[in-house]
């Protein structure tokens, strides 16, 4: 159906809609012409490889692998994902609780595909790909977040990155149009963490684009945000978790990454399990290594480098696989250049460091800066030329109808052929500088920026890591900093500590031991571990290790690489016998390591999946501390493996009982029915006994809760035999009828305290 000029996938699109005007010269049919020749000409034009100018993505092969975040009723994230089958061309047409939704955010770690995917779907769209929701759409509107300023408006971004030789269109024209013709236009809007507007204390009223984010703007047109995800937590605020929903880019798989390498070496290689296999089982063993071939590009160039011997076993850090790359390109530039002038590596020190000056500029100014000009690099122009010619910048001259103030007919921008190559060179330049100053007892660059971030350290990791896995002396400057600043989180303190330290190789400035002497707590609180922080608390001397009690994670989403790495570190944790999980989702492999040592388990707001997979992870524990929704006891295959701990008691060895703490979540005190399904509910779920044995519940403390659930909670346990209330502040009706349904076959106590 057509709901006035609305566009439902695979219909066809209104008649009368292309002949709108949004000014006197520009038909709906004439922008989507020119947005069409735009997005061939750019958008859909991404170069893969920095050494050739003439190699693109192709689109048909895409390996992207897209996921949808899940969320309950109150758009509360349940933590759970789901891969969208059709992957980028399932993104618009994917619906939640039955309804395209209004807004999308996507979010990935740099280079996972963000741009590549908006591009594909601006391919789709230009191309009116069968099948796919933007077939029928007239108007897209796809913004580089890296082309605006905090003062920029949605209609002056569209109108100077679109359509800016339209000389009758106004931003306050095209905003009207979009607002009266909400249902005919989609507006993607890519890079929510290159936008100064969305974090600058100097956000302006000018600006309305923070309230199309806000969906205070253009309501009813669909958006898509992407960023990355230290981003996410500004969609968490007010009515935005109802509003939004949100996907995550995987990048390549490991399967992917794998099946690209076989690829790359039957073509190019004559002796295919020296190079093809020999990558793997370098990447298996590499896990910072790992992480980055998840991004196509990074892949490539290892592939490359790989086959080309300038990557081999002594290569274990980012920083490390990035100045290799810097190397291949040097050697394929001079391989390239016609001139007798080869580019020496210490003329590449000197060119990465020079770049480095600019890029930081850019990273620490308001506006995020990732586009330069040629005026950018006004006082290095020659290094500018080298570095084009190397491929760590590219620069695209744009013919202009008219600029502003200039007689000029062309425009030049210029980008570094990745953002983690603009951080890598900003990164060693910060360190450079900070090593000359430390010999001389001054306030470094490194020192004045450490000084200076307070909760936006997001922003800013990838920049720090490299400038600590430049130079161990600087890891520990950036140590000490981290270690004083007060704006930051517990949690994120040891997260950034373990993460710098993850980029260091040796002993040398004792990095270890400063990171032993910063880090004694018997406990450990992490917030969204990442690859980085895993090789970094393997890295942790073993006295330290030793030391460890408890581990606790919070509000994090961690993938399977990175739970399976948690957990075979933290096998070597001698006497770590806790874990805490909350507000957290834990992803699994088939056979997951265990962790024999940890007797305590505290999970709290965590999916009944991940439950089940860390229980089946600590065969030791003998204390369960567990909030559960209600809803999901109904759901046998959900919880049933909390009863195998329990299949461990021995007889007569009270010692070996489990006992367990449940506390209902929030969602009792709504109306809600239980339903036993088709086979046992209640609790019976957490005993899971196969055998039918009934069990005594102990219940004490319970306020506040709707009392029909709870009791419907004792009524669908079959196994439950003695029910002691003593301290169950429960109405004498419901109290009643919770004694009725027990039992009294007299067996060995599980404590169950609410």
């Amino acid at each position: 159906m057509v709901v006035e000029y609305g566009v439902v996938p695979g219909d066809p699109e209104p008649t009368g809609i292309y002949n709108k005007k949004i000014s006197a010269s520009l038909t709906v049919e004439r922008c989507r012409e020119k947005l069409e020749n735009k997005y061939r000409k750019h958008l859909c034009k991404i170069q893969m490889k920095p050494w050739d100018k003439s190699d693109y993505a192709e689109f048909k092969n895409m390996h992207t692998v897209v996921t949808l975040v899940k969320k309950d009723a109150s758009g509360q994230n349940m933590n759970k994902k789901e891969i969208l089958k059709g992957s980028v061309a399932e993104i618009f047409s994917t619906k939640v609780n039955g309804e395209l939704p209004d807004r999308i955010l996507i979010s990935a770690p740099a280079g996972r595909g963000k741009t590549t995917a908006v591009a594909k779907m601006a391919y789709d769209w230009v191309h009116r790909e069968k099948g796919s929701a933007l077939e029928h759409l007239p108007l897209l509107f796809v913004v580089k977040f890296r082309n605006t300023s905090q003062l920029t408006s949605i209609g002056e971004a569209i109108k100077t990155q679109l359509l800016s030789d339209v000389d009758d269109l106004t931003p306050e024209g095209l905003e009207s149009f979009i607002r009266e013709n909400q249902r005919i236009c989609h507006i993607i809007l890519d890079g929510l963490d290159e936008y100064a507007g969305i974090s600058s204390s100097k956000r302006s009223s000018e600006s309305n684009i923070v309230n199309v984010i806000r969906c205070e703007e253009f309501p009813e047109c669909r958006v898509l945000v992407t960023t990355r995800p230290h981003l996410e937590n500004f969609f968490n605020d007010d009515d935005l978790p109802r509003v939004y929903t949100k996907m995550w880019i995987e990048g390549f798989s490991q399967k992917s990454s794998r099946e690209y390498i076989d690829k790359f070496f039957a073509s190019t290689s004559n002796n295919y399990n020296r190079h093809g296999h020999g990558l793997k089982v370098y990447l298996d063993e590499q896990p910072l290594i790992n992480e980055l071939v998840k991004t196509p590009l990074f892949c490539l160039m290892v592939c490359h480098l790989w086959s080309e011997g300038l990557l081999n076993t002594e290569t274990t850090t980012q920083t490390d696989l990035i100045d290799s790359v810097n190397v291949f390109l040097m050697q394929h530039a001079n391989a390239r250049s016609k001139s007798k002038d080869e580019i020496t590596e210490e003329e590449l020190t000197e060119i990465i460091h020079k770049l480095g000056k600019v890029a930081l500029a850019g990273l620490v100014d308001d506006s995020k800066k990732l586009v330069f000009t040629p005026y950018d690099f006004r006082r290095v122009p020659a290094i500018l030329d080298r570095a084009c010619e190397l491929g760590l910048l590219s620069n695209i001259t744009i013919p202009k109808t008219r600029l502003p103030r200039s007689n000029k007919t062309t425009f030049t921008t210029i980008e570094f052929y990745h953002k983690l190559a603009q951080e890598h060179s900003a990164g060693k330049y910060l360190a450079a500088k900070t090593k000359k100053i430390m010999l001389r007892l001054k306030i470094s660059k490194l020192d004045r920026l450490l000084r200076n971030m307070k909760a936006n350290f997001g922003d800013y990791e990838n920049l720090i890591r490299f400038a600590a896995g430049t130079d161990n002396s600087i890891c520990i400057r950036i140590m000490e900093a981290l270690l004083s600043n007060s704006f930051m989180d517990e949690s994120e303190r040891y997260r950034i500590l373990l993460d710098c330290s993850s980029e260091t190789k040796g002993t040398e400035g004792n990095v270890s031991s400063f990171v032993q002497r910063c880090v004694t707590a018997q406990s450990i609180v992490l917030k969204s571990p990442t690859v980085y922080t895993v090789v970094g608390m393997q890295n942790l001397p073993m006295e330290l290790k030793d030391k460890v009690r408890t581990v606790k994670f919070e509000r994090s989403t961690l993938t399977t690489d990175v739970t399976s790495g948690l957990w075979s570190c933290l096998k070597a944790f001698r006497m770590l016998d806790t874990l805490i999980i909350s507000d957290s989702s834990l992803s699994f492999p088939p056979s997951p390591p265990e962790l024999p040592s940890v007797i305590k388990l505290s999970a709290h707001r965590v999916t009944s999946q991940s439950y089940e997979e860390v229980l089946s992870s600590i065969p030791g524990v003998r204390d369960i501390d567990v909030s559960i929704d209600v809803a999901e006891t109904s759901h046998t295959s959900q919880i049933t493996t909390a009863s195998r701990p329990m299949g461990q008691t021995r007889a007569g060895d009270e010692q070996s009982f489990v006992h367990i703490r449940l506390h209902a979540w929030s969602t009792l005190t709504t109306n809600r029915e239980i339903d036993s399904g088709e086979s046992i509910g209640g609790l019976s779920l957490l005993f899971g006994d196969p055998t039918g044995n009934q069990q005594r519940l102990h219940v004490s403390g319970v306020k506040g809760r709707d009392e029909n659930d709870l009791v419907d909670l004792f009524v669908k346990t079959e196994q439950l035999t003695s029910l002691n209330s003593r301290y169950l502040e429960l109405d004498q009706d419901l109290n009643s009828r919770a004694e009725v349904v027990v039992k009294t076959t007299e067996t060995p106590s599980r404590w169950v305290n609410f």
